[in-house]
């Protein structure tokens, strides 16, 4: 087989903070100074959302790891995702809860940023087109740290589960504190349940939890996992979780992009990113729709013994 040419990048960073407007002062200091032709970055929807019009007027890739609202790729040809958004995901969960998991009546507590209201509102459209009752639709601010009173609007609906769509660092003390008002339905969430502080906040709390999740598992034995695997924990000494899984398959993306477009310019690269027929990386096996969506299988984990393990 004929070797390939290589391709050297240079990397030029920026740290938004997780803050929309650092995200769009980060971006346009990258376009307008830098003169980059692609950007990895907007992880979250709430960061990526505000500099897509940026992008889409200047004729920049973006390619976002980890943004999942709906509507991000609604009117935009610049646009990239390489996790699955949030229709995706609510579908999968909402077919779930209601064909394997027998569940008719269901709660949702959602964080109240763009991610939360998304994904619960993906959630309660396809559970309630398939049959499913939902019985409280409930909110809290992002980094709240009580959350007694939303516990106990849900609580008198008496759901069989609750739906949790949000982050790690207020689901911890929500499922504790479920816990110790002896509210104890089945809870099921999103990819962000896949973190050791969960474990660490929340015990026992967290036992039982079902959640979906990308395809990366760290022990898998597929070579493109395994090398990756070793090569990071030889790097940074800790094994890498699904983010760093994006952020490599993110760049190798833009390796591919840059090949099958057969060039750097922004639209070689947005019209390569497109012929790509199948990816197959750490993170999974990646294909774009048309609009910049991701092709991507999610997979059912629950927490046991203060284990993330397979849902059977």
């Amino acid at each position: 087989l004929k070797k390939e040419k290589s391709i050297s990048f240079k990397i030029i960073y920026e740290d938004d903070q997780g803050n929309p407007a650092l995200s769009v002062s980060s971006v346009n200091k990258l376009i307008n100074v830098d003169k980059v032709p692609i950007i990895i970055g907007g992880a979250m929807s709430s960061t990526a959302e505000p500099i897509i019009p940026i992008i889409e007027k200047k004729h920049i890739v973006l390619i976002s790891p980890t943004a999942t609202k709906p509507s991000l790729t609604e009117n935009t040809k610049y646009f990239f995702r390489l996790w699955p958004s949030d229709n995706y995901d609510g579908r999968i969960m909402a077919e779930v809860a209601y064909n394997k998991l027998k569940l008719r009546k269901i709660a949702i507590l959602y964080v109240n940023v763009s991610y939360g209201l998304g994904i619960a509102e993906v959630f309660k459209r396809e559970f309630e087109s398939i049959g499913g009752n939902i019985v409280a639709y409930e909110s809290y601010p992002e980094n709240a740290t009580n959350f007694h009173t939303q516990i106990e609007k849900i609580r008198v609906t008496n759901p069989e589960a609750v739906y949790i769509p949000g982050y790690v660092k207020e689901i911890g003390n929500l499922l504790k504190q479920s816990k110790e008002l002896a509210f104890t339905p089945l809870f099921i969430g999103v990819n962000s349940l896949y973190d050791p502080t969960l474990i660490n906040t929340a015990g026992i709390s967290a036992e039982g939890a079902i959640f979906t999740y990308p395809t990366y598992d760290q022990n898998s034995i597929e070579p493109v996992t395994e090398i990756f695997v070793k090569s990071f924990n030889r790097k940074y000494g800790v094994n890498p979780d699904a983010f760093s899984a994006q952020g490599y398959d993110s760049i190798k993306i833009v390796t591919l992009g840059i090949k099958l477009g057969k060039g750097v310019s922004s639209d070689q690269i947005r019209d390569g990113l497109h012929l790509i027929d199948e990816y197959e990386g750490p993170g999974g096996k990646i294909k774009f729709e048309n609009n910049g969506d991701v092709k991507k299988p999610l997979r059912l984990l629950i927490i046991k013994n203060n284990s993330f393990v397979p849902f059977e």
